[in-house]
């Protein structure tokens, strides 16, 4: 070291000399320090003179001169700390762009003489260019660990280094790494299901330098079960195993795929090794997507049961958010990859999708470089062997049984107290939507449940919105089955996330999740913790949409500045400011904040807070501007209603015909702040001024008590034998009844949505209730109007209705603890 760094100052002073020149000639003092040189000894062209002559050139050269020498000094200091890093650099562009690889007879001749002088660097160059190799390799450890768990009888299960492996010798995974290069892989999986709890790993990979980093990296860790397999992918062989054939608990490949010349004979070798139900295959590369993306379902008949949904599915490639790129990306990437023998051709995913069902899928874009510029599209995928019986179109490469599709897709939901019925994401009436509309409900459950009167064995319809009611009816009778509809996939991907969280973590992280809204390890929980217990679609939605909850943790430059921004200028981001409905709070907060008004707001919300004091905080600080003109204008905005609130344009003319909205606001708010309280019981509004719950104000399934009753309701309903608790349709109301046997329904609650209705619409979807619903069963709705047009089309379709109340106009009593509803009536099947 010490050899090496007087070489570099030598260096950097014969630098600051030839410097000194240049600034002299162009000082015009050249020739005096030529002369002084020549006379004191310094070196010249020719001969030496001192340093004291230098000394005597003019003050603007010599400063000129010594910062100069100060930059040479600092660069080559820089220069000397990071010159591993420059080697390494230089070592992969050289391999990459300028060495000569000449002419050989196979692909892995070609493959040697590539990484040669490369294989030590390979790590150390990918890790920016190589995406998504973690999170597969985090949902490979999960799925291992769920099936621990499955077969232990633990709640959840987790992955992570520890004995999360199987018992027994016998019973421990076998796992094969095709591709696995430097071992990098099976060293990253140590992190998330230790090795040693292994029986055994195979690392298989046709490049000789590759393999010999790998096994000096395994020697290094004194791993003693893991094998490394220097043959090709198509016909190598697994020392110890006798039989290796359905040997495989888990079998990865890692950006090889796309490198594999003869890619159908690998694929259909791996599919034999996998284990069947039980093994996993997962996958990470590169890819690009067809020219078009084909639809399965008729333009002309929109039908969405669950047999047409996951025959859908299937056919489209199963689960492709995402998936669809754009011209130039198609070809592009296609082009670029090919001159490194790396193919994107989308039969490779397609004839992957088409061995194997699809478990889990996310497709992603590396923003590699430039972000928002460069954008190299990649995929995650898990897959499971295809059942025996199913029938594949050689054609076109899809699954085209309807019921091996359904077994597919319908099976991962199996055995955890509720399923997520198939749904084709296509569909226009799905595709509509990005996020959900409610990141909470706003109806009240306490009324709900006092007027259906559950008993065990009741079979209830809920329109699933944030899913918080669906819950609170679960947690209050627990032998129950809940149909829960919604058009929006993504109000069902948040309820299907609430139930796996239950099914998986702990009150404290629960809470942290949906009681602050808030959790900056969300993220890793996702991979590590919650993956194997939510449906493809679900997973895809919250892997790009971590930033719910608040946290830094896996977001880009770009996103994280958005959402810096937004915390700025808005608000602080949560769960809660989500969605429309969290759009419509960050705006109500900002008006809030710009009148003055917030902390006050906030104020009411802070446990101890009396209701007298209540009530004097808003009559002396908020009534006058809640009730003033620019709130008025607020909610007298049809556009303003839809885009933030969610009340659409016929709804909104209910409203408007029971009077002016300063009225409607007075009648709202002045009976809620007057008889409920905001801190210890009035959780809705609660959440609208504190923009999260508190232990003492928070809906029942965020209480303990709730936490633990649901948690126990999911053990009791994972099994064989019982029905799933919950059943998530994502379909219209109308589509979910048809589906149903005549009076299969004893109970239904179906919010407000009636409100949205033309008189054609109202008469099928009661039509259809009275069909499903057993005599005696019970349909219950909230409207904007005091009398609901379509009250008489229930009593038409042989119901008795009822209204359990309604608000009159200068009431000091609210109709629940929301009350923005004008009426609260029950319907009655005769």
């Amino acid at each position: 070291m010490g050899t090496r760094l007087q070489t570099l100052v030598l260096l950097l002073l014969s630098f600051a000399t030839n410097l000194a020149v240049s600034l002299a000639k162009e000082s015009g003092d050249y020739s005096k320090f030529h002369h002084n040189q020549s006379q004191h000894g310094l070196p010249t062209e020719q001969g030496t003179v001192h340093t004291e002559e230098l000394l005597e050139t003019n003050d603007s050269s010599k400063a000129q001169l010594y910062r100069r020498a100060l930059i040479y000094l600092a660069l080559g200091l820089v220069g000397l700390a990071n010159r591993k890093r420059l080697s390494v650099a230089f070592t992969f562009a050289y391999s990459c762009f300028f060495k000569r690889l000449g002419h050989h007879d196979n692909q892995q001749g070609r493959l040697n003489a590539f990484y040669k002088g490369q294989a030590t660097v390979y790590d150390a160059t990918r890790g920016r260019l190589l995406r998504g190799r973690r999170t597969m390799l985090k949902l490979c450890a999960a799925e291992l660990a769920h099936t621990v768990s499955a077969q232990t009888g633990t709640i959840g299960g987790s992955s992570g280094g520890g004995n999360s492996g199987k018992d027994g010798e016998n019973g421990r995974p076998v796992w094969v790494d095709v591709g696995g290069g430097t071992g990098w892989n099976i060293e990253q999986m140590d992190e998330f299901f230790a090795i040693g709890n292994f029986k055994h790993v195979y690392l298989v990979d046709l490049c000789e330098p590759l393999c010999r980093v790998a096994q000096q990296r395994f020697k290094a860790k004194g791993w003693t079960n893991v094998t490394v397999v220097c043959m090709d992918a198509a016909s190598f062989t697994l020392s110890g195993l006798a039989t290796p054939e359905g040997a495989a608990d888990l079998v990865t490949m890692s950006y090889s795929l796309s490198m594999v010349e003869d890619f159908y004979p690998v694929i259909d070798r791996l599919a034999r090794i996998l284990k069947p139900r039980t093994g996993i295959m997962g996958v990470a590369d590169f890819y690009v997507s067809g020219t078009t993306e084909q639809r399965s379902f008729s333009k002309h008949k929109q039908t969405t049961d669950a047999v047409t949904a996951a025959a859908d599915v299937a056919k489209t490639g199963k689960h492709r958010l995402g998936y669809h790129c754009n011209w130039f990306t198609r070809v592009f990437w296609q082009h670029w990859f090919e001159f490194d023998h790396v193919f994107l051709h989308p039969c490779r995913r397609e004839y992957l999708e088409n061995v194997f069902a699809t478990h889990k899928v996310y497709n992603g874009r590396n923003h590699f470089v430039v972000p928002q510029l460069i954008q190299v599209p990649y995929y995650v995928w898990l897959g499971k062997r295809v059942p025996s019986d199913t029938v594949r179109d050689t054609d076109s490469l899809a699954i085209t049984t309807a019921s091996a599709a359904k077994k597919a897709d319908a099976g991962i939901c199996a055995r955890k107290g509720w399923e997520r019925l198939p749904y084709c994401p296509d569909r226009p009436e799905h595709a509509q939507f990005n996020t959900y509309i409610y990141a909470f409900t706003w109806e009240d459950p306490r009324c709900d449940l006092q007027a259906l009167d559950l008993k065990p064995g009741d079979n209830l319809l809920v329109i699933t919105s944030a899913g918080d009611n669906a819950l609170a009816y679960a947690a209050h009778q627990r032998q129950i089955t809940l149909h829960c509809a919604d058009m929006n996939p993504c109000q069902n991907h948040l309820l299907e996330l609430k139930l796996a969280c239950l099914r998986t973590l702990d009150y404290s992280q629960f809470w942290e999740l949906f009681g602050a809204g808030k959790a900056d390890g969300f993220a890793d929980i996702l991979d590590s913790r919650l993956s194997p217990w939510l449906s493809s679609e679900a997973y895809q939605y919250w892997k790009n949409n971590t930033a719910a909850f608040g946290g830094a943790q896996g977001l880009g430059g770009w996103s994280l500045a958005k959402q810096s921004i937004g915390d700025m200028l808005l608000g602080p981001s949560g769960l809660y400011t989500t969605g429309y409905s969290g759009l419509a709070l960050r705006s109500l907060h900002v008006m809030m904040r710009l009148t003055g008004i917030r902390d006050t707001a906030q104020k009411m919300t802070r446990q101890g807070m009396t209701l007298s004091e209540q009530t004097h905080l808003w009559r002396q600080r908020m009534r006058g501007w809640v009730r003033g003109a620019l709130a008025t204008w607020f909610l007298d905005n049809p556009v303003i209603m839809w885009q933030l609130l969610g009340v659409p344009i016929n709804q909104w003319n209910m409203l408007r015909s029971e009077g002016s909205m300063s009225q409607y606001v007075r009648d709202t708010i002045e009976p809620v702040v007057a008889e409920t309280s905001l801190a210890d019981d009035n959780y809705f509004y609660h959440l609208v001024f504190a923009l999260g719950y508190s232990r003492t104000c928070c809906p029942d399934y965020l209480t303990k008590q709730g936490f633990e009753s649901l948690q126990q309701t999911l053990i009791d309903a994972d099994s064989e034998s019982s029905r799933p608790t919950f059943r998530l349709h994502t379909a219209t109301i109308l589509d979910v009844l048809a589906g149903m046997q005549p009076g299969e329904l004893t109970k239904a609650v179906i919010m407000d949505h009636m409100d949205w209705f033309s008189m054609q619409d109202a008469q099928q979807e009661v039509s259809a209730l009275a069909r499903a619903m057993a005599s005696g069963g019970i349909v219950l709705w909230r409207s904007a109007a005091r009398l609901p047009w379509y009250s008489e089309v229930f009593e038409k379709n042989g119901f008795a209705v009822d209204a359990i109340s309604v608000r009159q106009p200068n009431t000091i009593k609210p109709l629940d603890r929301v009350n923005m509803y004008a009426s609260f009536y029950k319907a009655t099947k005769l």
